[in-house]
This record gives structure tokens, C-alpha cells and sequence, in this order.
């Protein structure tokens, strides 16, 4: 189990330069990814998200590229003689109708904008070393996912051991809570017949009918069952963010039904300490892929 919250970095030197990689990632509910690549690598940018998705599923992930060039490259002097012939003839004809004496020199022309331009030898970029750099960034981004999922598990499984005391206590409690309902309704039932005659079976059939709406049997049977499957989900090495989520909130419903059906203060006690215990497990399960 993994955690959608990581960092990965890695460093090489490719080509007499400083290489840079850097991955982050916080939560989302799907896979977001952005890069920052220079303009030399923005090519690259597919292959990059491809063995990115290959690794991860979901989250926010952010993948930073830097590089510092320490060679000593070549460097051409490039000239445009076709600018260069186009400035002396437009300004030749300005000076020659305006009246005002104008030389136009080897030096001067050098200031011209865009005549003369220095560019660096390109280089062509080894995709296969830089993916390496990349792939050593993203192994170490993901067992830091994976770390931080380990003590997410552990505290989830801690918190599954809380919630299976409870539901024991409900399952304990719950045949007496019912048989204690049964009788104080039954003696309202009585007392407000003042003495008349009783249907015995049918003051049984409308006493079962109340009591089996009072009661929680259902909500405790289905609550110990999402517990058991969540337990099994975080055996699985399978992205299961989104399976416990759902849970989460099937285990929330079942303990708010529980709730509303108290009857005795003991039972309220417990389902508010259940729901409290889910919520938390909701926010963790929040940052797992």
C-alpha cells in the first residue's frame, strides 16, 4: 500500500552537465501530473509521463528538471548580410531624403539589431541517459510513497482493532438492549389499555413489530463486515485508495444508523466513539493510492 504524498530526487552528470531530477506529490483523486522540463528536454516530456504512469495511479505529482552546463561549448557567429544590405539601403534612402549626411560603416552595423547573433553548438540530448536519471528519481519517489503507506497501514489496522471491540460490545449488548425495549414498551402498552383485556398474540406481533425498529442487529452485522474487508484491501499490493473510501463512508452510514436507534446510554457511547474512530480512518484513507 502506498501513500499519495512522496518525494524523489536523483542527480547525474549527462554530457558535461549537472542533471537535476526532483518528484513530489501530494493527494488527488486522480492522476494530475506537471512537469517543468528546460526547452532542450521539453521533447522528452511523453516519455517522462509514460514511465510515470507506469509507477503510480493517482495524485498530484510534480517532476522538476534542472541543469547547469560547466563545458566550455563552441559558439558560431552568425551573420545576416541580407538584414545587414537592407538596413545601409533603407537608411542610405532616409539620409538621401531627409537631406542629412549619413556613412553607414563595418563597425555600425554590428549594433544593428539581429545582423550579427552568437549561438551555442547544439547538442543532441542522450535520451536514454536522462531516463535513467529519471527512472532513479522516480524509484526513490515511490518507496517513499511506500514508507509513508506502511504507517498508514499500521495505524489503520490499529484503528480496525478499536472498531472490532466495539461492534463485540454491541453484539454483547444489543439481545439485552432489545429485551429491555420489549418491556418498557410492553408496559406502556398495558398501562395505557388501563386494565381492558389484552390480545396476548397480538400485543406480541405490535411489540416485535417496534422493537425490531429499534433494533441494530442489521448495522452491526454489515459494520463488523466492511471492518473485515477493509482489513483484507490492505493486504493487497494494488492501488485500494479508492475501495477504502468507499467503505469508509458504508462504515459511516452504518454507525450514524446506530446511532439514531440508540436507546441506552451505553450504546450511544460506543456508536459516538465508532463514528469518531471512522472519521479518522476517513482522513488517512484520504492519502492512500
Amino acid at each position: 500500500m502506498k501513500s499519495m504524498t512522496g518525494f524523489g530526487r536523483a542527480t547525474a552528470n549527462l554530457q558535461e552537465r549537472d542533471i537535476t531530477v526532483e518528484i513530489k506529490s501530494v493527494n488527488s483523486r486522480f492522476l494530475d501530473l506537471s512537469f517543468r522540463l528546460p526547452r532542450s528536454f521539453q521533447a522528452m516530456e511523453l516519455s517522462i509521463r509514460n514511465h510515470l504512469k507506469d509507477r503510480i495511479s493517482r495524485g498530484k505529482v510534480e517532476l522538476f528538471l534542472s541543469l547547469e552546463d560547466s563545458a566550455e561549448r563552441n559558439k558560431k557567429l552568425l551573420v545576416d548580410q541580407a538584414l545587414a544590405e537592407r538596413y545601409k539601403k533603407e537608411i542610405t534612402e532616409l539620409s538621401e531624403k531627409l537631406g542629412i549626411p549619413c556613412s553607414v560603416t563595418g563597425d555600425r552595423i554590428f549594433f544593428y539589431p539581429e545582423v550579427f547573433r552568437l549561438v551555442e553548438e547544439e547538442v543532441e540530448e542522450d535520451a536514454d541517459g536522462l531516463l535513467s536519471i529519471v527512472d532513479k528519481a522516480i524509484e526513490e519517489f515511490v518507496h517513499s510513497r511506500e514508507v509513508e503507506g506502511r504507517k498508514l497501514q499500521e495505524d489503520l489496522e490499529s484503528k480496525l482493532s478499536e472498531m472490532e471491540s466495539y461492534v463485540r460490545f454491541l453484539k454483547e449488548r444489543e439481545p439485552e438492549i432489545r429485551l429491555q425495549y420489549e418491556k418498557r414498551l410492553r408496559k406502556k402498552i398495558e398501562e395505557s389499555l388501563e386494565g381492558r383485556s389484552i390480545d396476548e398474540g397480538r400485543l406480541l406481533e405490535e411489540v416485535a413489530i417496534f422493537s425490531d425498529k429499534v433494533s441494530t442487529d442489521e448495522e452491526i452485522t454489515r459494520l463488523d463486515s466492511h471492518i473485515q474487508r477493509v482489513k483484507a484491501i490492505l493486504k493487497e499490493e494494488s492501488a485500494v485508495g479508492r475501495d477504502l473510501d468507499f467503505l469508509m463512508q458504508e462504515m459511516n452510514r452504518e454507525s450514524n444508523t446506530i446511532l439514531s436507534k440508540a436507546t441506552d446510554l451505553d450504546i450511544t457511547d460506543i456508536a459516538l466513539k465508532a463514528k469518531n474512530c471512522i472519521e479518522k480512518m476517513r482522513e488517512q484513507v484520504q492519502n492512500i493510492e
